[in-house]
């Protein structure tokens, strides 16, 4: 065997193994998946401020990345506090089961300004947003599930009270990232 043949030999042999580590390196990463559709609501809960929020979501090794095609904040007339409220940031978060056996939020995405006046029964509505949640490559993403945060100020409470600040969630199920679904209610 002639040396160039050797060496074309051995380039394509080193070629064709390199082919196949990087076509079996995202798998055996568990990185990256194909879009997947979700849809989280609290419409019709006890919060004062609800949201549903709609879109896909991509899982990579360091990141679950959510596009929201629409988000909707209403805020309810069905609860004590009766006045206006500043929808500060819109957020959204990786849970996980806590030792307690309730849950915590374990990541969450850069909030995104909302900066919202509304009154009960009125509702403001958002499209095309980003988020990116960071996340260790070694988390079981199986065991977390997404949750959206809001942040809002009580503009109209009485000064005794601690500013009015408070949270309202909304999550997905727990199994979304292990058997993706779409959520109507919850």
């Amino acid at each position: 065997m002639r040396p160039a043949d050797r060496t074309f030999r051995k380039t394509l042999a080193l070629a064709a193994v390199s082919t196949l580590l990087l076509a079996q390196a995202p798998a055996a990463r568990g990185g990256f998946r194909q879009a997947a559709a979700f849809k989280i609501s609290s419409l019709g809960t006890p919060f004062g401020v609800q949201v549903e929020v709609e879109g896909t979501y991509v899982v990579t090794d360091h990141y679950v990345e959510l596009d929201v095609d629409k988000a909707y904040i209403y805020v309810s007339e069905h609860c004590p506090y009766k006045g206006r409220r500043l929808i500060n940031t819109l957020d959204v978060g990786l849970a996980k089961t806590s030792a307690r056996g309730g849950w915590v939020i374990e990541n969450r995405s850069l909030p995104l300004p909302v900066e919202q006046v509304l009154g009960p029964r009125e509702e403001y509505r958002l499209a095309g947003l980003h988020f990116q949640i960071p996340r260790d490559a070694d988390t079981d993403i199986e065991q977390r599930w997404l949750v959206v945060e809001t942040e809002e100020v009580d503009l109209d409470a009485p000064n005794d009270e601690d500013g009015g600040k408070g949270y309202a969630f909304a999550h997905s199920c727990r199994n979304l990232f292990a058997s993706p679904c779409v959520e109507h209610k919850r």
